[in-house]
């Protein structure tokens, strides 16, 4: 475990550098502008932490976050937490219950695009003689981060306005993704994989690497073949080259073997390895709790404990800071809320007996929210160590657990990969101490005071993992059909190894990245756009009609909201509503219009209330 565990991004809290535009937001967010900013190359330093800055800007509210939002949209996960927590069980159910739902994520979005863009046109107004390298390692890591934020829109929303200019047109419409958007995603990856440079960044500064850009190149390029292209299986399909728009870095059409050559350089000097073990990867198997929790008990007997933030499988992750706090100043983005949305859910039950005391050890208390599905989790070999590793099966595991008389589609299943971490030195009794591991941690080696004055809400650190090496790993084998990569994931797992086929490496990556928020978009592209109510997709997404969940304490089984999975995941191909205060803004449906499966028949998708099993 790094000793300095409390990352201090002081730097990405400052506001805004460049304007988020009229068109895409009603409010200028800005307070320096690009006429007067930057005034020296320097300043470009400070503009690229606030461009990191904006996902910590998108964990102000876990439930319009990527991770999240896709972890619980897909067939492993229910919104669940309590019986007023309809925005989860929307979300779960493909609708929305109020009509701004995505409205931060949209803002943040914009935001992240503008000051990428910032970066990318203001570079060479400064004379970096001498200095090439760094200049292009900083140019790298804007376009990737452009490419990113357009990444996650696309993914988001479809098609949506989009610009890669310094300022955007007025108007600025929406452009077809597959056609458009997409190939500057692709660009913009491909620009970040061959300006940045191996050794420049490390996973613990917070920065992406050339291997994140080439990782991320590999994720988009897989996405856009199978879901726009509707490639099918991508090791034995032939993949169009696709054509690049020019730009620093980009060379020509990109082809399969290329993408594959990327990943190949990622997994050979990237310097990432994968971790030995795996529940080395999360925090459960810190040196303050690892001791007293009789799982991982081997593994605190051998001192090998939790590997850390910023650990060697790490490509990217969002970084936290102790300064997060409740009162406007400072948001609540720098502490990882997602782990406080899916801790043991709060509350007593019937006999008056809550969660997240000693008897939970070394779990934490939370909101409840993205607890397993318990179909998903019952499809899952009991003979893969990752099950354990990944989901808590409450009822069997803890001394006590209970199922509270508000809760809602739950399963009594946990994300052990996001849930809050106690451990004996644990002040059960004061939230506001160190209830945490991390509260005691900072409480025992650091003179950093608890921010927020909250340590059940504020003391979460652990990194929000977006790219790990394994990813990278099985994206070789699902490209190239060769099992050696996918071979060497499932010899850290602890599994048998197999031969390469579909259903395979499908299976690998569902079991590897279990409550990741990967899984959603994986069915995605392997169902491809306008696969209906059969596609693979559709099905799986299905399978939680019928499953078994308890609402407020008592067991019964779970149904839609309004029709079936199937049939919203058809209506709206996964694709969220674009905000209506954005499209009211534009008032131009030639310029800004509503996606597919977000119109005027509100009985499909707008779930007044909690559904009541």
């Amino acid at each position: 475990m790094k000793k300095n565990l409390l990352i201090t991004l002081a730097a990405v809290g400052m506001l805004s550098l460049t304007s988020c535009e009229d068109f895409l937001d009603s409010k200028n967010y800005t307070q320096a502008n690009t006429g007067n900013y930057p005034a020296a190359a320097a300043d470009l330093n400070k503009e690229l932490a606030a461009l990191y800055g904006v996902m910590n800007q998108y964990c102000n509210d876990p439930l319009q976050t990527p991770w999240l939002v896709w972890n619980i949209m897909s067939d492993d996960t229910n919104g669940a937490g309590g019986t007023g927590d309809v925005e989860a069980h929307a979300i779960g159910h493909l609708m929305t219950n109020k009509a701004e739902l995505y409205s931060a994520a949209w803002h943040n979005t914009y935001v992240g695009i503008a000051r990428a863009n910032a970066i990318i046109y203001s570079v060479d107004a400064f004379d970096w003689s001498g200095n090439e390298s760094t200049r292009n390692q900083l140019l790298g890591e804007a376009y990737f981060m452009r490419g990113l934020y357009y990444l996650w829109g696309t993914q988001f929303w479809g098609d949506i306005p989009a610009y890669w200019a310094a300022a955007a047109p007025d108007p600025c419409p929406q452009v077809s993704a597959k056609d458009v958007t997409f190939p500057h995603i692709l660009a913009d990856f491909v620009s970040a994989s061959n300006l940045m440079r191996h050794g420049a960044t490390t996973p613990g500064d917070g920065h992406a690497m050339k291997g994140t850009a080439e990782g991320y190149l590999a994720r988009a390029y897989m996405y856009y073949q199978g879901f726009y292209n509707k490639a099918g299986e991508l090791a034995s399909a032939t993949l169009p080259d696709v054509a690049l728009p020019e730009q620093e870095g980009v060379t020509g059409p990109l082809t399969k073997a290329q993408v594959v050559s990327y990943l190949e350089d990622c997994i050979n000097n990237s310097g990432a390895e994968l971790i030995s073990d795996f529940r080395r990867l999360w925090q459960y198997t810190n040196e303050l709790t690892a001791p007293d929790y009789a799982y991982v008990k081997d593994l605190a007997d051998a001192q090998q404990y939790w590997a850390g933030n910023g650990n060697k499988e790490q490509l990217f992750q969002v970084q936290f800071s102790n300064i997060a706090t409740w009162d406007g100043t400072v948001a609540m983005g720098f502490t990882n809320m997602t782990s406080l949305y899916c801790g043991l859910r709060c509350d007593a039950d019937e006999s008056g007996k809550e969660n997240g005391g000693p008897e939970t050890l070394p779990f934490g208390q939370g909101w409840g929210e993205g607890v397993f599905n318990m179909n998903a989790v019952n499809e899952w070999p009991a003979s893969d160590p990752r099950k354990k590793a990944t989901v808590l099966d409450c009822e069997t595991e803890l001394q006590h657990f209970a199922y509270t008389t508000t809760c809602s589609e739950e399963t009594g299943k946990y994300n052990k990969k996001l849930l809050p971490i106690t451990c004996t030195q644990t002040t059960w009794g004061d939230h506001t101490d160190a209830y945490t591991w991390w509260g005691v941690f900072r409480k025992n080696n650091t003179t950093v005071a608890n921010s927020n004055k909250n340590s059940f809400q504020g003391d979460h650190f652990a990194d929000i993992i977006l790219l790990r090496l394994s990813d990278v790993m099985l994206m070789h084998s699902e490209l190239t059909g060769n099992p050696e990569m996918m071979n060497r994931v499932q010899a850290r797992a602890g599994v048998a190894k197999t031969g390469y086929s579909w259903q395979n490496i499908k299976d690998e990556r569902r079991w590897e990245f279990f409550g990741e928020g990967i899984r959603f978009n994986d069915l995605r592209r392997w169902s491809g756009i306008d696969g209906g109510e059969n596609c693979e997709a559709a099905l799986a997404l299905e399978k939680q009609n019928g499953s078994k969940v308890n609402y407020t304490g008592r067991w019964t089984t779970m149904h839609h909201a309004s029709s079936s999975w199937a049939k919203r995941y058809a209506q709206t191909n996964g694709f969220l509503p674009i905000p209506p205060g954005q499209i009211n803004i534009i008032n131009n449906p030639e310029v800004l219009k509503q996606n597919p499966g977000w119109g005027s028949d509100a009985s499909d998708w707008n779930m007044i209330s909690t559904p009541v099993y």
